[in-house]
């Protein structure tokens, strides 16, 4: 049987985040990736120009229609884009509870370029209506800060913003720290056994866009295989980096990931 996951958000037209690579990333897994869209963007790897929101009505039959019929054990949440959004997902988990269906919440707020795509009235109703329902949330450290109302300078700073976000409801959190200033990247799981930091030498490669989104995806389709949180993270981390370290330049300004490459085992990983 193949493994699904819906993934809800943005369509990116450079292809390198959002539904686009939600779905490659599925599919590099051998998963099936069914898909709801939020918004349509004006993107190319410089950044977000425009976007266009898709009504919640709509964006609601989607994920009815879809849930309906191929009953994804897992869905994965990107861009949102505005509070009615957010509290039609929110009000749709409320009514059909979903019973045994994991959710992992990646909360796009901002872009690469800084451009706001969650408004505070937004944020605020993501936190409310969403992050109870999260199996896993994945914020940058700008998304946590936002979140938790912590400021983020330090490892230590991360491991306390991962844990704080846990106590608003989230089962476990992955804090992903690329954006902090060193030569190495360090992600942080916090769980119900406490916090955790992983490290690795950080990759010169301007090959970065969509990096969180993939990463997130990747998580998705590892628990829709069987695997617990920890496993899918670690394996979806190393496929991060092996999509950045072997991509080809695309654009001239931060290119997509390699979706392409062929995912290692987690044996393999965890005998490097």
């Amino acid at each position: 049987m193949v493994s699904q996951v819906l993934c809800i958000g943005q369509s990116d037209s450079c292809a390198g985040t959002g539904i686009q690579a939600d779905i490659k990333t599925v599919q590099a897994f051998g998963g099936y990736a069914s898909t709801v869209v939020t918004a349509v963007s004006v993107q190319n790897t410089h950044g977000v120009f425009a976007t266009h929101m898709i009504p919640p009505l709509l964006v609601r039959a989607q994920i009815e229609k879809v849930m309906e019929d191929l009953q994804p054990p897992v869905i994965k949440s990107g861009m949102l884009g505005n509070v009615e959004t957010i509290d039609m997902l929110g009000d749709i988990l409320d009514a059909k509870g979903y019973d045994g269906i994991k959710m992992v919440v990646d909360p796009v707020m901002t872009s690469r370029t800084g451009l706001s795509l969650l408004d505070k009235e937004a944020r605020d109703a993501l936190k409310r209506r969403l992050l109870i329902y999260a199996d896993v949330i994945t914020p940058n450290i700008t998304e946590a800060q936002d979140l938790s109302g912590i400021k983020i300078h330090d490892i230590d700073d991360m491991c306390h913003a991962a844990e704080t976000l846990r106590t608003l409801g989230a089962k476990n959190v992955i804090l992903k720290g690329g954006s902090l200033a060193a030569d190495r990247v360090y992600d942080v799981l916090a769980d119900e056994h406490g916090t955790e930091i992983y490290q690795n030498k950080k990759l010169e490669s301007r090959s970065t866009h969509g990096a969180g989104t993939t990463l997130s995806a990747g998580i998705a389709i590892g628990l829709s295989q069987g695997l617990d949180v920890r496993d899918s993270f670690v394996r979806a981390r190393a496929f991060v980096n092996k999509a950045i370290a072997q991509a080809a330049m695309i654009g001239s300004g931060f290119g997509p990931l390699n979706h392409t490459i062929q995912p290692d085992t987690l044996e393999k990983i965890k005998a490097a």
